[in-house]
């Protein structure tokens, strides 16, 4: 009997734009796609005999198939479609299925498989660490994480206020707004930066040992907004254009990269002139939108590094 294709398992949900690019970049025969949200069409079985995972067409994907794995997400349905109300019991089981997969991307860690995106690595390194660790290799702004201070909340001081999980009610986004700290409840907890003048949004896509960035003009939408997912949609999808990383700043992301760990990202700045403001990394952050027509050599890249066919770069392992 022929050997079966080797695959890489793709953790999704099954609204995930960039997923299906990739999925069709690579051929669904060298794709396994988990989607997360779909989870109660998926059979899964662990034991001593391995690891052995069913899609909704009764395709099979065993550990011994699997040649590499990457989660572009692990969400649960009920959080990903936060409207979804669930009995008791059906809340008891998506708990226990996640709670499974969150171990099995501990057993494909060590095996060497995780690609491109580290399990937990936004809990391991949130943007407050982010903020600690960044001033050694890039500007940053000033920064406080407020909740019932009412004496640090500075009145007629205008602060951007910003959202560590974006979500705040069903359906709800918190983008980021610029506020008089003194208009603020101060029995609600409040991450505020200082406000940065600035031309440009840039970001910089970091696929293990290369580099992606790209900028948007702020100058089509400061005057409604400073968030540029809330400008034109147009722009904000296709008016991002790639640029190049001055040696200074590319020196600066891959020493905070090792630092915190990582080898995928996107990192987000500010830019006025030659100066880049640091405001986050993204350790799973979204892509798709930068290089959908696989011109710029950011999905290459991404496809080559998951490739199944390809040498397989584990994450790296944090020294607990």
């Amino acid at each position: 009997m022929a050997d079966r294709p080797r695959v890489t398992l793709l953790i999704s949900n099954s609204i995930d734009y960039a997923a299906d690019l990739l999925v069709s970049r690579l051929g669904s025969n060298r794709v396994f796609r988990y989607n997360t949200d779909l989870w109660r069409e998926y059979a899964l079985s662990f034991s001593p005999a391995g690891i052995e995972i069913s899609d909704p067409t009764g395709r099979t994907a065993t550990d011994a198939d699997i040649a590499k794995v990457y989660r572009r997400s692990s969400m649960r349905g009920s959080v990903l479609f936060p409207q979804t109300r669930l009995s008791d019991l059906e809340r008891y089981a998506e708990e226990e299925v996640h709670a499974a997969w969150a171990d099995l991307f501990n057993i494909f860690w060590e095996q060497g498989k995780i690609v491109l995106s580290q399990p937990l690595g936004t809990l391991r390194s949130g943007k407050l660490q982010q903020l600690a660790i960044a001033p050694k290799y890039f500007e940053i702004t000033p920064y406080s994480f407020l909740f019932n201070r009412p004496d640090r909340l500075r009145a007629g001081t205008v602060s951007v206020c910003k959202s560590f999980n974006f979500k705040y009610a069903d359906g709800i986004g918190f983008y980021s707004s610029k506020v008089d700290e003194g208009d603020l409840d101060p029995a609600q907890p409040w991450f505020l930066t200082e406000f940065v003048d600035a031309t440009h949004d840039v970001t910089v896509a970091v696929v293990r040992d290369e580099l992606f960035a790209f900028e948007l003009d702020r100058s089509v939408f400061i005057d409604e907004t400073i968030d540029w997912r809330q400008s034109p949609v147009r722009h904000a999808h296709r008016g991002w254009k790639r640029v190049d990383v001055p040696a200074a700043l590319q020196a600066g992301i891959f020493g905070f990269m090792a630092e915190v760990g990582q080898h995928f990202a996107r990192i987000d700045f500010l830019r006025n002139g030659a100066r880049h403001v640091f405001l986050e990394a993204n350790y799973n952050g979204e892509w798709g939108w930068l290089d959908p027509d696989s011109t710029e050599g950011l999905m290459a890249k991404i496809v080559h590094e998951i490739d199944p066919e390809t040498p397989c770069v584990s994450c790296p392992r944090p020294r607990w």
